[in-house]
């Protein structure tokens, strides 16, 4: 029995959590239809933005929402994989959290010039969560962290002056 647990213990050690592949993209132009239907809505929402560089892009565990095991081995994670963004401009820097599907790519890259647009939002600290909610029944949360959660939030320097008027307009 002891020997059975020793290898399971030992096989799931083995088992890596998934992480996104990450491919270097530049920031994609949006589509007409984005600028028209989808943007201006997402711009009024958000909270700021910074037209920079990333100066750094660092794995942020404390908010990845892990799978278990068993989803694991059967690649039905659902989980996300956070990163910690931090983006330089002209006398300013602003760390930002991006958000992405375990399975997939991750588009940004250190030293890509970009406009961020950021939302604050509640996140949550799961895998703070995940040991203490057996025993305290709550998990602990961060609010007002501001976050990139879709490509559109990262659009090209060259959109930063539309940007700003669609930001200015809803932010009088």
């Amino acid at each position: 029995m002891k020997r059975a647990a020793a290898l399971v213990l030992v096989l799931t050690a083995c088992i890596a959590s998934p992480r996104p592949t990450l491919a270097p993209q530049p920031a994609r132009e949006p589509t007409a239809a984005e600028w028209a239907a989808v943007l201006p809505g997402r711009i009024a929402a958000a909270n700021g933005y910074i037209v920079g560089r990333i100066a750094s892009l660092d794995e942020d565990w404390q908010y990845d929402d892990p799978c278990g095991i068993l989803h694991i081995v059967a690649h039905l994670c659902d989980g996300t994989v956070t990163y910690r963004v931090r983006v330089d401009a002209a006398g300013a820097s602003k760390l930002l959290w991006a958000f992405t599907p375990a399975y997939g790519a991750f588009g940004l890259y250190k030293g890509e010039a970009a406009v961020c647009v950021w939302t604050n939002r509640v996140v949550w600290r799961y895998q703070e969560c995940r040991q203490r909610a057996a025993i305290e029944g709550q998990c602990p949360y961060d609010a007002g962290v501001p976050t990139l959660t879709s490509d559109l939030d990262v659009l090209p320097v060259a959109d930063s002056a539309r940007v700003d008027l669609l930001f200015r307009a809803a932010h009088p």
